[in-house]
């Protein structure tokens, strides 16, 4: 009696932990709330690019996101379950996991000898550092591996904490050889996913103090890089934080010199509203014919949107000069996700990315469940990324993030494959 009462608390307790996980993340939450923080950034008006949007655009934007705010709320409860159900039942480190983080290590060092020199170190540009092809797998399945890592580490069972942080620290220096922020960027903000998402239904507050402490210190050192990569591109020698080159590219007004925040930041303020003021302007300067709505186009329009663009690039090769967005200045290139689908289609094609956007999580996240559940809380991650950079550029698109949706089958496959192979070693 006493073993069927304890069976009995152990699956009721198993079931209220279940019931339970955090609801805030999720990628339609973050995809509304992104360009949400994106329009009231904008409307700050602390740089001249910053001109009054487009009454249309707007209003396509508010639609967009409370639509997003709608599926958030449709969806919610039941990705929190299927990703505390995975964290409730995922297993530990391995063994052989060490020698995956060498492997990587391996590859960037080999990449630093053919690349004659690390960016990192200013001994070449990082435009053009790494081997072709082997650099976007290291980059995509060396993030990958990180994100696994990261899922261990948050996970209350595991033990063997510290010998996960030396695994990441050793597959972080590849990516760091390279000086890629945006690359440092996407991970930092994929374990933050993570970290969130691990944790019971409210984060506690000395949790949420510690996540807006480092938020603001990543976003203040992201300023920094970038003083030191753009002193470094235009030989100029200055304390870091006087940020003056960027103040002046970017047209810092008088209402951001004259306030109290610190220079540095102004990086954060540029880089998140200038793709909204790309925006407005290719709006306000292309006029889309309707003659351009042909089968070709749709399927061009589906390529260049939706595959990564290692693919799409050799499908259709001169689509990036074909379709180059107006910008406000030559040195801020990011558009927003939605430039793209406008140069090609108009405003129709904006109807037809903001379907798709809404529709991927709920296709994608059906497939996973499943075929790899497994990697349910990963592959959420992934999304709740790529939705939360969506204000910045068309991340359906970028290889680099776009690419990992693929890793969580890919995972699966072999997962079950050794599982097959050990049970059929073990009979013979």
């Amino acid at each position: 009696m006493n073993n069927t009462s304890n069976d009995t608390e152990n699956m009721v307790h198993k079931m209220k932990l279940k019931s339970k996980g955090n609801t805030l993340m999720n990628p339609f939450f973050l995809f509304a709330m992104a360009f949400f923080v994106v329009l009231i950034l904008y409307s700050l008006r602390l740089s001249e690019f910053n001109t009054i949007l487009e009454k249309r655009l707007l209003i396509f934007l508010v639609v967009t996101i409370l639509l997003n705010f709608i599926l958030y709320v449709v969806f919610r409860k039941r990705w929190a379950f299927q990703i505390n159900n995975t964290v409730i039942n995922q297993n530990g480190l391995s063994k052989g996991y060490g020698n995956i983080s060498v492997t990587f290590l391996l590859l960037g060092l080999a990449e630093a000898i053919y690349s004659h020199g690390l960016p990192i170190l200013g001994q070449v540009n990082y435009k053009d550092y790494g081997m072709p092809v082997i650099h976007v797998i290291l980059v995509c399945c060396d993030s990958f591996y990180i994100l696994f890592l990261a899922k261990n580490f948050f996970n209350k069972n595991v033990s063997q904490r510290g010998k996960i942080v030396w695994n990441m620290i050793i597959s972080a220096i590849p990516l760091l050889f390279a000086l890629s922020r945006g690359t440092i960027v996407i991970i930092l903000i994929g374990i933050a996913i993570l970290f969130i998402t691990s944790r019971s239904d409210r984060l506690r507050t000395r949790s949420s103090l510690m996540i807006v402490f480092l938020l603001c210190m990543g976003l203040y050192l992201f300023g920094i890089a970038g003083n030191y990569r753009m002193n470094h591109d235009y030989m100029k020698d200055e304390n870091l934080n006087q940020s003056s080159l960027i103040l002046s590219i970017g047209k810092a007004n008088d209402k951001f010199e004259n306030s109290k925040i610190p220079a540095p930041f102004f990086w954060t303020y540029i880089y998140t509203t200038s793709p909204l003021s790309n925006l407005n302007m290719n709006i306000q300067s292309v006029s889309v014919d309707s003659a351009s709505y042909t089968p070709r186009r749709g399927t061009e329009y589906a390529v260049v949107n939706f595959l990564p663009d290692f693919i799409s690039k050799r499908i259709y090769p001169l689509y990036t000069s074909e379709f180059n967005p107006w910008l406000v200045t030559p040195e801020f290139t990011a558009s927003s996700a939605l430039v793209v689908p406008y140069l090609m289609l108009g405003w129709v094609g904006l109807y037809i990315f903001m379907v798709y956007e809404l529709m991927f999580p709920i296709v994608y996240f059906w497939l996973v469940i499943k075929i790899a559940p497994s990697y349910f809380d990963i592959a959420f991650t992934l999304v709740s990324t790529m939705y939360l950079l969506m204000p910045f550029a068309n991340f359906f698109a970028f290889s680099a993030l776009s690419i990992q949706l693929f890793l969580p089958f890919i995972c699966a496959f072999f997962r079950k494959s050794k599982k097959g192979l050990s049970q059929i070693t073990l009979k013979e």
